[in-house]
């Protein structure tokens, strides 16, 4: 059985290579890497670093179309992609544009679409832009939902999802932290100082939210002198022109990045608290014991915050710089998010989806089951 996995971010790199591997042990699976290029240079280096060698590399989305535009770009190539291809299934994860397209494309091949990371909402379209958006057209279009908890599945039910195809798995990210977290050391700390690591890259925060949080670090960086600021620049080439304008010659602030993933582990690895508006990292620190203060007003990962291991602060430089100096100064508090259980998995996601999707897509006639669903 063919199944075409669609990514070209480092996010899907990270999520998806766990899949990969487990439908390529599997005898009668014909996994086809479709690789968009929607990260460019993040997206190869994550290929490298995880071992996956493309199937397909399609030119990459022009950097100067709209978000409309680009996404028109990976749909119609996907298109020609698949038509080639022939694909039995589509897998596609989360909520990039690649994960829009790759499934309205399928979709409009009547291919069976299965969606990794499926379930997650704020419902507010604005926060995340465009992704809350790109969750709920896939949640409309896939036939198959690998949701990672249950509060995931249950945002589905409530979409109107037949229960039936709604699986709950597991994050699969989590496969791929512990794997490369074993294999990995903390990085050193600069003299001894504890490590606050900070990671912004949301759309919504470039827009309103970057110069608060900005001054919250150096604030807190004035109230606790052992303490290092390590702040993970994002690739957008705008963005890092504003936090280098800002940070650039404060002391013990550091500006790194973008960072290959087992660097970024190995950070991740080494810090007291992580400051973050990605939904990766609120999956991830957790693993190492690092507690997470999210910067944005929602997630749709509010396990993370019910479980105990995150905290959502917004992006007010007052509220943060309350909240990092209560952890960073009150050990029994900050040990309370250590200790806490992560809620996205165990490690074991991908290998659930390769036995659900035997299940599903082995037919009892030489036709597929699931397309008569489609």
């Amino acid at each position: 059985m063919k199944v075409a996995i669609v990514a070209g971010t480092r996010p899907e790199v990270i999520k998806m290579a766990p899949v990969h591997a487990a439908l390529k042990a599997h005898s009668r699976f014909e996994p086809v890497w479709v690789s968009t290029e929607q990260q460019g240079e993040l997206n190869r280096q994550a290929l490298l670093d995880l071992g996956v060698t493309p199937d397909v590399r399609l030119a990459p989305p022009s950097p100067e179309r709209s978000v409309g535009g680009r996404f028109a770009q990976i749909m119609d190539r996907l298109d020609d992609a698949f038509a080639r291809i022939d694909p039995d299934m589509v897998l596609v994860q989360g909520d990039t544009s690649s994960t829009g397209a790759g499934a309205m494309a399928g979709f409009a091949r009547r291919i069976p679409v299965g969606h990794v990371e499926a379930g997650l909402r704020t419902f507010d379209l604005d926060r995340p832009f465009p992704e809350e958006a790109w969750r709920c057209v896939v949640g409309q279009l896939a036939a198959v939902h690998f949701a990672p908890t249950q509060a995931a599945a249950d945002n589905l039910k409530r979409a109107g999802v037949a229960p039936d195809r709604i699986h709950i798995t597991g994050n699969t990210g989590i496969d791929t932290v512990r794997l490369m977290g074993d294999r990995i050391t903390p990085a050193p700390l600069t003299d001894g100082l504890r490590r606050i690591l900070v990671t912004l890259h949301r759309r919504e925060n470039w827009e309103t939210g970057l110069e608060g949080v900005l001054q919250a670090l150096i604030a807190l960086r004035d109230r606790l002198p052992d303490v290092e600021i390590v702040f993970v620049a994002h690739a957008n080439p705008l963005l890092k022109e504003r936090v280098w304008a800002y940070l650039g010659d404060q002391p013990r602030i550091r500006i790194i990045g973008p960072l290959d993933y087992p660097v970024f582990i190995a950070q991740l690895k080494s810090a007291t608290l992580v400051l973050s508006d990605s939904g990766g990292v609120q999956e991830e620190a957790p693993v190492f014991g690092a507690p997470v203060l999210v910067l944005r007003e929602s997630t749709e990962r509010m396990e993370a915050v019910e479980a105990g291991v995150a905290r959502l602060v917004g992006v007010d430089p007052d509220a943060i710089l309350r909240e990092a100096t209560a952890l960073m100064t009150n050990e029994p508090q900050r040990m309370e998010m250590v200790r806490a259980v992560s809620p996205f998995g165990d490690g074991h996601a991908s290998a659930r989806i390769a036995r659900i999707m035997e299940g599903v897509l082995i037919p009892e006639r030489d036709d597929l089951q699931i397309r008569a669903a489609v």
